[in-house]
């Protein structure tokens, strides 16, 4: 009894002692993160004019990259005059989605998406084919190299997220009517987990 008494108090000041380091705490809910695209995905569940077309897939370049391709015809033009909504369902512990766990929504698409996107804005557009990007996109067939997922593309995002499965739904609208619309199925995961 006496032995476990000194184990347990020594064992205390070891402990609290260190109290000027983090802890660590790998298992909370929310944290710095990294994205990893699981797909790209038409919307179905929304009726579209499709005045915007997105045709966009997911390419495996290597084991561990991928690339967003494909093509975007636009009708209409992408301007100020759209409405964006980027609704994420999150995926819950028995597989099902559970919608509306952020909702993002903005008049202004093409200026708000600009400032979403903040410094990569240049880099995405130009990896989907619309080169030198200003507002309004003109319409016409956009049709680029790739966009490299693993590149952090997301720089004016929180710093620190929810991690789990999303499906972020993102389509610009005009007087209710939703003129276009994509689909990613993201993981938002810990710095230090692996694939």
């Amino acid at each position: 009894m006496k032995c476990l008494l000194i184990i347990l108090i020594v064992f205390v000041i070891v402990v609290d002692s260190d109290t000027s380091k983090r802890l660590f705490l790998p298992q909370l809910p929310i944290g710095e993160y990294r994205v990893n695209v699981l797909g790209v995905i038409r919307c179905d569940s929304i009726q579209s004019n499709d005045q915007i077309k997105f045709n966009l897939y997911l390419s495996k370049t290597s084991a561990n990259t991928s690339e967003i391709k494909g093509n975007i015809t636009n009708s209409v033009p992408v301007d100020d005059s759209l409405d964006v909504e980027i609704n994420m369902a999150v995926k819950d512990s028995i597989g099902g989605w559970k919608e509306n766990a952020h909702i993002f929504k903005k008049s202004k698409a093409c200026s708000s998406i600009k400032s979403f996107f903040g410094d990569s804005w240049t880099q995405i557009t130009d990896s989907l084919g619309i080169y030198n990007a200003t507002c309004p996109i003109p319409a016409g067939l956009y049709r680029g190299p790739g966009l490299n997922t693993d590149e952090h593309l997301f720089s004016n995002f929180p710093k620190k997220f929810f991690y789990g499965t999303y499906k972020m739904r993102v389509h610009y609208e005009k007087n209710n009517i939703v003129y276009g619309c994509i689909t990613f199925v993201l993981e938002v995961k810990r710095p230090w987990e692996t694939d």
